[in-house]
């Protein structure tokens, strides 16, 4: 089976992102891009989206885009800018490959409101497993 489909059968069986509710709108070989409605259970103690349900929907377009060669890959680090704040609507997160080595991979990723708005932006690195 191909890495792209094996990836696709592997998201729509992950409890996590089920939870948050997010859907694969669209996977290709360095890139993702991941849907999610803002539901009120994700708010913080300021009734805006916790910064920790921003990461996660980030992040899970980081993990299809970075897994999305044969190598399987871990997160080795990631950095992300809060730039505005999000109360409701739906969010798309994209994960766009910059630089690929044998062993690791620069990704850039954005989120954006509904409005096309940026509302978070990280840059990620992963670690390319040997298939030893």
């Amino acid at each position: 089976m191909e890495k792209i489909a094996i990836l696709r059968e592997k998201f729509a069986k992950e409890g996590y992102a089920r939870f948050l509710g997010m859907e694969l709108e669209e996977l290709a070989e360095g890139y993702a891009r991941v849907r999610m409605k803002v539901q009120e259970h994700l708010h913080n103690i300021f009734s805006i989206l916790h910064g920790g349900a921003l990461f996660s929907l980030l992040d899970e377009a980081f993990e299809l885009a970075c897994n999305s060669h044969v190598e399987d890959a871990v997160a080795i680090s990631v950095t992300v800018h809060y730039m505005k704040p999000v109360v409701s609507g739906e969010l798309v997160a994209e994960a766009k490959e910059v630089a690929l080595t044998p062993r690791t991979g620069l990704y850039s990723l954005t989120a954006y409101n509904e409005d096309g708005i940026p509302v978070a932006f990280a840059q990620a690195l992963c670690y390319r497993k040997r298939k030893d």
